[in-house]
């Protein structure tokens, strides 16, 4: 899953607002309506009663938070030993949240569910947003907030590898970080990009046996299964942050790591694919589901790749099993093996849009419209 950033690599872009931005708002505003703000800046309660001096508090450094989040520097809002990354995104689980330029408490309730005492000087907060819920925590004696992975609430344990640092319940084999490494080398390879950059950087990844679960590991409850409803497994990633959220069967989610090697414009289609393809959907290769994704797009009379972006929204069995993303990595095989490593490098590099891409295409196949472009590749399998 591809996220919006500063650069091309990660806009979508779930990037997800797209999929379910109706649901959003519609579940923001129902959760309204039983919650009035009682005087607070950002914070709405269901009773006065449970407004405190240390609500208060939260309300006023959150209020901040919010309105300056990803515009100016608010660093100065959370404790020193928070080791932040970016000084205008520090919270991983609004930076997926993408698409709303307007800050986020025009769209979200902020509703206080409660706040709990973890000890003498850290209170944590749960905020319902109405499609998700947040969990951040509050210095008391500092006065100040906190990222939530800080508190390592669940005892993760800690692995350093290379330029990456996995936290996860699990012990981590240095065989499987080894493994992923190859694939990002072969990826490079084939794509065309060199590893320096990729490798200067440092990423963290909270690793669980479920997205659900590596959801909570950042604080995010009752995690939003509009995005692929059904879908136990699946990954994450902020570029802010350099956070990367595995929730599959295996410890590291390559497909999450090469959105970060990817350093050129593309479009959603094929950032997704260049991933599926070098570091697989979940844990499984592309293709597995090939068939069955084939088969919805021929039961659903689908000849057009505008048509594969509603059929995401629309199909819950497309949609389960990253439809887009088998075809998009199934596609980018195909273009390898008829053209060769040099004209698939120039084709990836000429994807920017996806008009260019079906251009791109027709040129390459020597095809006169979308919908030969599209028979071409998902109609004659």
């Amino acid at each position: 899953m591809r996220l919006n950033s500063k650069v091309q690599r990660c806009k979508s872009p779930f990037v997800l607002l797209k999929i379910g931005l109706y649901l959003l708002f519609s579940l923001s505003a129902s959760c309204c309506v039983k919650a009035q703000n009682f005087g607070l800046k950002i914070l709405t309660v269901s009773d006065s009663s449970q407004i405190t001096s240390e609500v208060q508090m939260f309300d006023s450094l959150f209020y901040q938070c919010i309105q300056d989040y990803g515009k100016k520097d608010i660093s100065s809002l959370f404790t020193a030993n928070d080791s932040i990354v970016s000084k205008t995104h520090p919270i991983t689980v609004l930076n997926f949240i993408t698409g709303i330029d307007i800050p986020l408490n025009f769209v979200f309730p902020f509703k206080l569910v409660k706040n709990q005492l973890l000890n003498d000087s850290i209170s944590i907060f749960q905020l319902d947003l109405g499609w998700m819920q947040l969990a951040l925590p509050l210095n008391r004696n500092q006065k100040k907030l906190m990222r939530f992975e800080s508190l390592n609430n669940f005892g993760l344990r800690k692995f350093e590898f290379n330029n990456l640092v996995i936290y996860s319940a699990e012990e981590v084999k240095r065989k499987d970080v080894s493994n992923a490494y190859s694939k990002i080398v072969v990826a490079s390879k084939e794509m065309g990009v060199n590893l320096e950059k990729f490798y200067s950087q440092t990423f963290t990844m909270y690793s669980a046996n479920s997205i659900a679960e590596a959801y909570a590991l950042v604080g995010g409850l009752q995690y939003a299964t509009f995005f692929y409803p059904g879908s136990r497994y699946g990954g994450m990633g902020d570029p802010y942050n350099n956070v990367i959220l595995s929730g599959i069967s295996t410890p590291i989610h390559v497909h999450e790591l090469l959105h970060f090697l990817i350093d050129f414009p593309c479009n959603l289609f094929i950032n997704e694919g260049l991933a599926s393809y070098y570091g697989g959907i979940s844990s499984g290769n592309y293709e597995l589901n090939l068939k069955s994704v084939l088969g919805v797009v021929a039961e659903n009379n689908i000849h057009t790749f505008q048509g594969l972006h509603d059929l995401q929204i629309s199909n819950a069995t497309f949609n389960s099993v990253r439809g887009l993303y088998v075809l998009s990595a199934y596609l980018l095989h195909r273009v390898k093996k008829d053209f060769g490593l040099k004209e698939y490098q120039q084709f990836i590099r000429n994807c920017k849009t996806d008009q260019e891409m079906i251009n791109s295409l027709k040129a390459l196949y020597k095809l006169n419209s979308e919908q030969a472009v599209f028979n071409c590749f998902f109609s004659n399998f």
